[in-house]
């Protein structure tokens, strides 16, 4: 255990030492703050906004969704890289040119600038979108830390408890974040995202080697049944595929319905805002593409062989009273004190590289988007103070959301800022990249009705009354994706000259 809490305390103290060394950059104006002055080369951006995107959902998460669920956990996998491709090879290079085209600094800005609009409709309610569905999202990724900590200490000598993880993940977010912005995030984010790699490939592959393979695993549960299911269901790799269960299944939070989430993630968006030039998208892509390939097929394979073991009743798996703690617990009965620390810090590494970035974007939307554009009115300049005490504020407000509770990360974050951020902002990101004829209305009333669906279907848990599970975010897309559509037909966007 001592060899666990000095390889983590390292990789910490790295993560940390990174953030603090950029923070020299990100005093010189908001655009370095925000964006590290439009300077991201392909390699940064496809680590950083890979990491940003796949959060303590996958090391957490998808492991335990895999646990639960069987081997029908791997159609993840093109839900997930489905959107990887449509990001990067057809809004990326686009976003690029168009914010720098029109000064955007944020997404407020691009929806705003984008449309000239007078009066600041568009501006406020991104805005409010934004600190609505990220102080949720971080929220859910302290939540992950509190779990990890606590199955990784508890009964040694530190012995941290959930409510005490989560301070402590909080914590090492909070001091590079404050100190850095978005040239922190993004160096810290492709540190990370390597770390990632070496957890969910190079473990999955060790427990292949050592276990037997495949075999090892389908022997096992082939005769499980899970609650509610038959004997080796958790091995059936196609679904149901007759009527109601199908739309269920193509459009649930564990197959394609997640790829609809992609377009309308700020803190992957603005991603794309910081690259260098349209050139840099395109091998980005191809690196984000290979990345997320290696991540997802470890993360299954992991919580497949967690479950596996669990019924063959291995000692350790006792632990395991809650699926999305199986890559902790397994790393640390499995693997060699070192090697066991870096798979707990890969695990905190995707917690922080999600909810440094949502907080840098939050942050922007309240310093930049409000104070300055519509306060201070004023185009240029730096807010380092007020930047930092909305990160800050934001991330307490994220603990105090789940301090008295712990909740099931992949469900908490999929159907409440994944979904939420995915239908108010990637219809009207599409069409404005894609469709001339969209308009400032028709941008509008989109965003309201994607944010408005998105809540109101999980909140009224409507899928339960229609019979059949339906995700929140393709229903909400798709509706807003229409809203904007036909009110873009009937109130056309205005002639206007630059202001």
């Amino acid at each position: 255990m001592t060899v666990t809490i000095v390889s983590f305390a390292a990789y910490t103290l790295a993560v940390v030492l990174v953030g603090l060394y950029s923070a020299r950059y990100a005093r010189r104006s908001n655009e370095d703050f925000f964006l590290a002055g439009r300077s991201l080369g392909p390699w940064v951006a496809a680590m950083s906004a890979s990491a940003s995107s796949e959060s303590g959902w996958v090391t957490l998460g998808l492991v335990g969704w895999a646990y639960s669920n069987g081997v029908q956990a791997y159609w993840i996998i093109p839900g997930c890289l489905l959107g990887y491709l449509f990001n990067w090879y057809v809004i990326a290079g686009r976003m690029a040119e168009r914010s720098r085209a029109i000064g955007a600094l944020t997404l407020p800005d691009f929806f705003a600038f984008s449309f000239r609009e007078r009066w600041p409709l568009l501006r406020i309610v991104s805005v409010l979108v934004i600190l609505v569905a990220m102080v949720l999202y971080v929220a859910a990724q302290f939540a992950a830390a509190g779990k990890a900590f606590a199955a990784t200490f508890h009964g040694t000598t530190f012995n941290i408890t959930y409510h005490q993880g989560i301070w402590l993940g909080a914590s090492i977010v909070l001091i590079y974040t404050v100190s850095g912005g978005f040239r922190a995030v993004c160096w810290t984010d492709f540190l990370q995202a390597l770390l990632m790699v070496g957890a969910l490939v190079v473990f999955p592959v060790y427990l292949l080697i050592a276990h037997g393979g495949y075999a090892y695993v389908a022997g096992l549960l082939s005769q499980v049944a899970p609650a509610g299911g038959r004997a080796a269901d958790l091995l059936r790799f196609l679904p149901d595929l007759s009527g109601p269960a199908l739309v269920g299944f193509l459009l649930g939070s564990g197959a394609l319905g997640i790829n609809f989430g992609y377009p309308g993630q700020p803190h992957v968006l603005v991603r794309f805002m910081g690259l260098r030039d349209q050139r840099a998208a395109r091998l980005a892509g191809a690196v984000s593409f290979v990345w997320g390939l290696l991540i997802y097929w470890g993360a299954v394979t992991v919580g497949l062989f967690a479950r596996a073991m669990a019924e063959q009743h291995e000692s350790w798996t006792a632990r395991l009273s809650d699926g999305e703690l199986s890559l902790v617990v397994a790393a640390m009965n499995l693997l060699p004190g070192a090697l066991s620390g870096l798979v707990l810090a890969a695990v905190l590494a995707a917690i922080c590289s999600t909810a440094d970035s949502q907080l840098v974007v939050a942050a922007s939307s309240a310093a930049n988007d409000l104070y300055a554009r519509l306060i201070r009115r004023r185009q240029a300049g730096a807010h380092p103070w007020l930047n930092r005490a909305v990160v800050a504020g934001l991330g307490l407000m994220a603990v105090w959301l789940v301090y008295d509770q712990q909740v099931q990360v992949y469900k908490y974050v999929l159907d409440y800022g994944w979904a939420i951020l995915g239908a108010a902002f990637g219809p009207q990101v599409i069409l404005i990249l894609l469709w001339r004829r969209a308009s400032h209305a028709g941008c509008l009333v989109g965003m309201l009705t994607g944010f408005a669906v998105a809540i109101l279907w999980r909140y009224y848990r409507l899928n339960e009354l229609a019979g059949i599970e339906v995700y929140n975010l393709p229903l909400a897309f798709v509706a807003a994706l229409l809203a904007n559509v036909i009110l873009s037909l009937l109130v056309p966007k205005r002639q206007a000259t630059v202001s």
